[in-house]
Parts: structure tokens; C-alpha cells; sequence
């Protein structure tokens, strides 16, 4: 899940996917965050994001350290196959489980020397047995996107149909680009580009400005040859319930499986 844009809905909709693959799909599932802000991770664990923090459990900062540091009590340590990944809910066989980030993650990579980008691909052949793994990405070029995309063979694209709906676009074709050249044995393809937060039908629907940042979104992706899928987000006020398994309202984000089950069938799953 990227876009070398910011605001455009990456978190939330990593966490309702994650939601929908296991509840409707009965899929097993993994999610990794990557964003040092950790809004997958807080959107997951809701009220346990806390005691995470506060009982300075293993993350993916400690992943990508190679080692557990050493705490009262207990030296530092290598780390066990499934350190740092934690149960979010569990449907018959099933489970979403969750690779968690930490805010302290940018000054880690930073201090660390040489960060292995091919971390998270090594992590990836610990769950081979996942149905999906989902990666939430932070919205820069950085060894986190790189990371990403090693591990990853399909990349999904969301955009807001706004001003400068697409000025991440080139930024993230070049990105891409780039590391298929360098990496001409790995296949990354783009699922596509799903338009979030569009407004629900009704009303003026977004206006003329929609419109506006729809033509350069439909331009800017048929350039990079990535498909758009044709159910959009609406916007809701119900999203950040839902996004927390709360759905007593969920107003129009009762739309979203619309969206994720034409994602899902388009990529077989």
C-alpha cells in the first residue's frame, strides 16, 4: 500500500482490507507497518497500542535491528522467527495478526549503519503459509520503500481526487522503475489505483473539482499503465469505527466491501 503522497488514506484502508480478508474472505492474514507514524498499528491495537508501548514489546524496529535489546532482567537477544508479531483477532482457523511499528522507528534506521533492505523479504518467508500479507508504507522514498517493495509482488495505489491528487505519481513510476531495473529477477506489478474518499453519490458528488483531479488521475495513471479500479471509497465519518472492528456506525463506509471485494477478485484471492 503506497503512494509518495501523504494523506491519501494508505492506514485505513490497509486496516479495513486486513479486516475484510479475514472476517469475509476467511483468509489468513498478516499486516506489516512501516510508517513511523504507526497509524496501522494504532487503528489495529486501538486501547493495546499502550501497553505495547509501555511494555516495550518487540516491533519492526527490532526486526530490522536484527536483535532484541537487553532489558531488566534479560540480555539482548537474536529474535525468535515470530518475534514482534501480535494477535489482532482470531475467526475459526484464521487469525489477523499484526507486525507493529513504533515512533522511535526513523531515528533507529538512522542510527543504524546499513540497514538490510531485504529484511522484510526474509520475514515474508516466515509466513508462507499467509494467505495475504498487507505492507502500509510511509509516504517517502526511503531503504522502508525498498524494503517493501523486496517483499512485495503487487503494489495497490490510492489517491484522493483533489489539487495535486497526483503529485506523488511520478515520484512513485520513477520509484518502481528504478528498483525493477535493479532487480530485473523480481516481478512488481501494480494492482491498480483505487480513488478514496471520493464523495458518495448524491448531492453534487464532488463537483467540478472532482472532476478536475479525476481527468488528471485518469491521465497521469493510463501514462504509467496502471489500471483504476472502478469502485471509489466514499467519504465517511463511519472509518474510523470500522477501522477499529467498531461498527455500530458506519454510515457510508458501509460502501467499503464494494471496493474490497472487486480488489480481491482481481487479484485472485
Amino acid at each position: 500500500m503506497i503512494n509518495l503522497k501523504g494523506g491519501v488514506g494508505k492506514s485505513t484502508i490497509s486496516a479495513l482490507l486486513a479486516r475484510y480478508a479475514l472476517s469475509t474472505r476467511q483468509r489468513d492474514v498478516l499486516a506489516i507497518d512501516l510508517d513511523p507514524q504507526a497509524n496501522l498499528s494504532q487503528a489495529l491495537m486501538s486501547s493495546n497500542y499502550n501497553s505495547f508501548l509501555a511494555e516495550r514489546r518487540p516491533s519492526i524496529v527490532e526486526i530490522f535491528n536484527g536483535y532484541r535489546p537487553a532489558s531488566p532482567g534479560a540480555s539482548g537477544s537474536l529474535l525468535a522467527p515470530n518475534t514482534g508479531v501480535e494477535l489482532i483477532t482470531k475467526v475459526g482457523a484464521n487469525t489477523l495478526q499484526l507486525i507493529p511499528s513504533r515512533f522511535d522507528f526513523s531515528d533507529n534506521l538512522t542510527n543504524s549503519l546499513r540497514p538490510d533492505p531485504k529484511v522484510l523479504a526474509r520475514l515474508a518467508g516466515n509466513f508462507q503459509h499467509r494467505d495475504l500479507i498487507i505492507i502500509d508504507c510511509a509516504p517517502t522514498e526511503s531503504i522502508l520503500t525498498h524494503a517493501a517493495y523486496h517483499a512485495s509482488g503487487l503494489v495497490l495505489v490510492p489517491v484522493k481526487p483533489e489539487f495535486f491528487a497526483t503529485i506523488g505519481f511520478p515520484l512513485l513510476h520513477e520509484s518502481l522503475e528504478s528498483f525493477r531495473r535493479n532487480n530485473r529477477g523480481h516481478t512488481l506489478d501494480v494492482a491498480g489505483v483505487v480513488i478514496n474518499n471520493a464523495f458518495y453519490h448524491g448531492g453534487n458528488d464532488g463537483g467540478p473539482e472532482k472532476e478536475r483531479a479525476l481527468k488528471e488521475i485518469r491521465a497521469e495513471a493510463k501514462t504509467n499503465s496502471w489500471p483504476i479500479f472502478k469502485t471509489q471509497i466514499p467519504f465517511s465519518r463511519g472509518f474510523p469505527k470500522i477501522m477499529r472492528g467498531d461498527h455500530s456506525y458506519s454510515g457510508n463506509a458501509a460502501e467499503f466491501p464494494r471496493f474490497a471485494k472487486e480488489f480481491f477478485d482481481s487479484i485472485g484471492l
